[in-house]
């Protein structure tokens, strides 16, 4: 499987991001995605699904299982209390609705599962190690791995993102960090 967390096409509506959806359908496997920050085509869950391959499974307010693997995930967005970029008045408020998103998600995971991961598009952690409140959210329900991209290359050294903290695995996946080369997740 394939995690792709957010930004997926410059598009601003479902219909103009149809060669963007083809594209990733045509690649192997299965591809999980979840929305972006410029993901303005993203509409209704309904709407995204019919619109997109059957080998791309969208995340919004849901979770999807593979064998033993439970992936649930949200956007997220700009925590202010981590200060990795400039947040506005409006930021505190879609954060908090991104948490109770995350939450949804994360509470549509069965139990039994060999592994849990979280797929945002936006850091739940700084440079430093530092936690946003959604960190609590996955402890709560015993999450392992947490993917997340957003943050573009820059004079920032964001190696910092790649970490354990308290049992929990972060990976930055970035396309500009990785150099637009798949990050292989191993222990899954």
């Amino acid at each position: 499987m394939v995690l792709v967390p957010g930004d997926i096409s410059w598009a601003m509506r479902i219909s103009e991001a149809e060669p963007d959806f083809a594209f990733l359908g045509e690649l192997p496997g299965t591809k999980v995605i979840t929305r972006g920050n410029h993901d303005y085509w993203w509409s209704s869950l309904s709407k995204v699904r019919q619109a997109l391959p059957p080998s791309v499974i969208p995340l919004q307010n849901n979770s999807v299982v593979f064998g033993g693997v439970g992936i649930a995930g949200t956007r997220l967005w700009i925590d202010p209390s981590l200060q990795l970029e400039q947040a506005s008045g409006d930021d505190g408020k879609i954060w908090e609705r991104e948490l109770q998103r995350l939450e949804l998600s994360l509470g549509s995971l069965p139990g039994g599962l060999e592994k849990k991961i979280i797929m945002t598009h936006f850091p739940p952690i700084s440079l430093d190690g530092r936690e946003s409140r959604a960190v609590e959210a996955a402890r709560k329900y015993g999450c392992d791995v947490w993917v997340f991209g957003h943050m573009h290359l820059g004079s920032l050294d964001y190696d910092g993102f790649n970490r354990t903290v308290g049992g929990i695995r972060f990976e930055f996946v970035s396309a500009d960090y990785l150099d637009f080369r798949p990050k292989y997740i191993t222990g899954m």
